[in-house]
């Protein structure tokens, strides 16, 4: 990552995202800590959900148990960091649909992938600010390599400013269609919290997603349910 030397302390009058395809109980106004490069009202709009959401103290004791560690206790943390450590956030193509965000650590930047540039679908505008809570945790290690742990911890973190958002809006995200929503921030928020104590679904996603990497490493030191993932035999417990 590129020395930071310079901490933004002014503020950019972004414009709220007007016409929300799907309106929450009150549409937002922008007030996220404003950056000098933030120009995009759709990433100022959902880093202004993301500045606002506080994660349930009893979530992140259950994430605890399980061994995992989500390296902000608030949204409001994440975005104070990318404030602080000069971190940009813009869209860009990535090489599959399926992939939803990026963290480019030689460049310093969060990529959104462009499917939703202008978007103003509000399911679609939380559901990036959940992108960027998990990018932002990338970026915070600042080492450009990830682990079964890593990945995790990350996860976990986006499960529980999922739920946040759902406590907020209520059943926003059931009313998006959109791959960001429905086969990403949706799922592991299902995941974490299924009530199966053996977490079978989590361990077969992890293990197929994230199998290839190492179980943990000097920032996350692994669990037991990374090494779980990293031993899980994903064809035997299909075919059971």
């Amino acid at each position: 990552m590129p020395q930071i030397n310079t901490v933004f302390t002014n503020f950019l009058n972004v414009p709220p995202v007007q016409n929300w395809q799907t309106k929450p109980q009150q549409t937002p106004k922008i007030e996220a800590k404003k950056l000098p490069w933030l120009k995009d009202r759709t990433i100022a709009a959902a880093l202004s959900e993301l500045d606002n959401i506080s994660f349930d103290e009893k979530d992140l004791a259950y994430l605890k148990a399980m061994g995992v560690n989500p390296p902000y206790k608030s949204g409001s943390g994440a975005v104070d960091f990318i404030k602080n450590s000069n971190v940009r956030i813009a869209f860009a193509k990535t090489s599959s649909k399926h992939i939803h965000a990026q963290y480019d650590y030689e460049k310093n930047t969060i990529y959104i992938n462009d499917l939703y540039k202008n978007s103003q679908d509000f399911p679609v505008i939380l559901a990036i600010a959940e992108a960027i809570l998990h990018e932002a945790g990338h970026a915070k290690d600042n080492d450009g390599d990830s682990s079964i742990q890593e990945e995790l911890d990350f996860l976990g973190m986006n499960a529980i400013a999922h739920r946040a958002f759902l406590k907020k809006y209520g059943d926003i995200f059931n009313e998006s269609d959109e791959l960001i929503v429905k086969d990403g921030v949706n799922v592991y928020a299902e995941l974490f919290f299924e009530p199966d104590p053996d977490k079978k679904k989590l361990v077969e996603r992890m293990k197929k997603k994230y199998g290839y990497l190492q179980q943990g490493d000097a920032l996350h030191p692994a669990s037991k349910l990374a090494r779980k993932i990293k031993g899980f035999d994903f064809t035997a417990f299909s075919a059971g």
